[in-house]
């Protein structure tokens, strides 16, 4: 618990203590922790908000009013169409999100860092990053249950989330550079060559690859546009 409080208090205090005695165990836990958390909040959000809501109700988010603008009224139809038949996927997903932050993460900064050069073994930062995605995670979790999926509940819960994932970036910034031994700037250059490499690219990949089929769902009419 010493271990915990100090990561999440102060991480440069932290880190070094979790990277020199942490154990997989606990790391396992507290994920297992998050993803119940995590899976009722989803569960939670898919049987209050109707997928319409998501992308046309006031639950909709920055990015997807984006997108439904750059798509125009007809695709963005087709889009919610496609939507509606993939929603249990998006609902699963949602709910391993610590999951896949845990052990995407930690993969992706062992990568960056060999790809600057620095090569140590996985096993440190990937109970590190299993203690800080245990941590962090729930905390957006456990306030959009409390606070609810709409209204401004909604957005406070958003922004306590967004906080919780910085938060968890920071203490993933000590990891690094305690565990590798780089400066506090190689350490960021590192950090953000894996949030790119590994998860900013892939989610454009698939961005585009979704614009690609609704656009080809509308010239096959696949999916009958409105009128």
């Amino acid at each position: 618990m010493r271990q915990l409080w100090l990561l999440a208090r102060a991480p440069r205090a932290g880190v070094p203590a979790v990277l020199a005695s942490g154990r997989v165990s606990t790391a396992v836990v507290l994920v297992a922790i998050a993803e119940v958390l995590a899976g009722s909040n989803a569960l939670r959000f898919a049987s209050e908000v109707p997928v319409e809501e998501v992308m046309f109700g006031e639950t909709r988010t920055g990015p997807v009013a984006i997108l439904i603008a750059t798509l125009g009224r007809d695709l963005a139809a087709i889009l919610l169409h496609l939507l509606e038949r993939a929603w249990d996927g998006v609902v699963v997903a949602s709910a391993l999100g610590p999951l896949f932050i845990w052990l995407l993460g930690a993969s992706a900064i062992h990568a960056a860092a060999r790809l600057n050069g620095v090569a140590r073994p996985i096993g440190p930062m990937f109970v590190l990053h299993g203690y800080a995605t245990g941590l962090m995670r729930p905390v957006g979790d456990a306030a959009a249950l409390l606070l609810g999926p709409r209204g401004v509940g909604a957005a406070v819960a958003q922004l306590i989330g967004a906080a919780a994932i910085v938060w968890l970036g920071v203490i993933v910034w000590y990891g690094i550079r305690s565990y590798y031994g780089v400066t506090g700037g190689r350490a960021l250059t590192i950090l953000v060559a894996a949030l790119v490499l590994f998860y900013v690219v892939p989610l454009a990949l698939i961005v585009i690859a979704v614009v690609a089929i609704v656009i080809a769902a509308f010239v096959l009419e696949y999916v009958p546009a409105p009128r």
